[in-house]
């Protein structure tokens, strides 16, 4: 499949076809009354144009095409979406993470893709730590879409060990999920698809799955995400609560006083007082 079907995808030939199945694939599935899919459940209202369409070779063939190919068949599938859903979310291609063949595949798309998505884009499938959030949201601002959202729809925590170190424990796993996904947040990201178990290999492992089941139990509905300081990131929650994730020996801000809740990122959970207290794992803490 990765290999013999995606040689064969290419930008629309016949851009009056291609409008019209699109249109007619988002009416089925919109959930507006029209044209819906009989006894459709949960509507799709958000939609990705092609997948990592800069790869084509090599691991995997997604797009048969240069930038400008992608960006002409992007311009024309949001027009149409939106025109068919107005209210949906378009987001791009995913981009299959900052290697140099991959920005120069994207920067001249982003530079002329303005008005013509809503959402960025970028996978990481254990390649970096953080899942390459600070070189991406930089790649967005660089190319005129300096605050504009981002989502990583594929993150896979990276099992493969450091230069000159044995391959992470399990338990060093969960520490490494904690901390790249709470830094993901931190450098701008909206949303985390994690493929964790789902990953062909098995993923990381119960530990890793666990830490990320811990920090999306506790931080998941955040409405802000930020840097505190190094290692520590603060997330405002809708309730008025503040989660810092916390490692690394990192403390608190001096703003914070009295006792805090803890939860290490295996689960074991405690109080401190917030003067004293110092990350010697990674720690989410709840204030208030």
């Amino acid at each position: 499949m990765l290999r013999r079907l995606p040689t064969k995808l290419f930008a629309p030939c016949d851009e009056t076809k291609f409008v019209d199945w699109l249109t007619a694939v988002v009416e089925r599935y919109d959930g507006d009354g029209v044209e819906d899919m009989p006894g459709l459940a949960y509507p799709i209202r958000h939609w990705e144009v092609a997948n990592e369409p800069s790869m084509q070779g090599g691991h995997g063939h997604f797009f048969q095409g240069t930038s400008a190919d992608y960006l002409s068949m992007l311009r024309l599938a949001f027009e149409t979406i939106t025109t068919a859903d107005p209210e949906a979310t378009v987001l791009t291609g995913g981009q299959a993470g900052m290697q140099p063949s991959f920005t120069d595949f994207w920067t001249p798309v982003l530079e002329s893709a303005a008005g013509f998505f809503h959402v960025g884009n970028i996978h990481s499938i254990g390649s970096d730590h953080s899942f390459f959030s600070d070189g991406y949201r930089a790649l967005l601002d660089e190319t005129g879409h300096a605050g504009a959202e981002y989502w990583i729809t594929e993150a896979l925590v990276s099992t493969w060990p450091e230069p000159g170190q044995m391959s992470p424990t399990g338990d060093e796993l969960g520490q490494k999920t904690l901390t790249g996904f709470a830094t993901a947040f931190a450098d701008g990201a909206s949303r985390i698809f994690n493929v964790g178990p789902h990953d062909p290999t098995g993923g990381p492992g119960p530990e890793s799955d666990s830490a990320f089941l811990l920090l999306a139990e506790t931080v998941g509905d955040f409405t802000s995400a930020s840097w505190a300081g190094e290692s520590l990131v603060r997330f405002d929650m809708p309730d008025g609560r503040t989660v810092y994730a916390a490692w690394g020996g990192a403390g608190l801000p001096d703003t914070v006083t009295g006792v805090v809740e803890t939860v290490a990122y295996d689960g074991t959970a405690s109080s401190a007082d917030a003067a004293g207290f110092s990350a010697a794992v990674p720690t989410l803490v709840t204030v208030g």
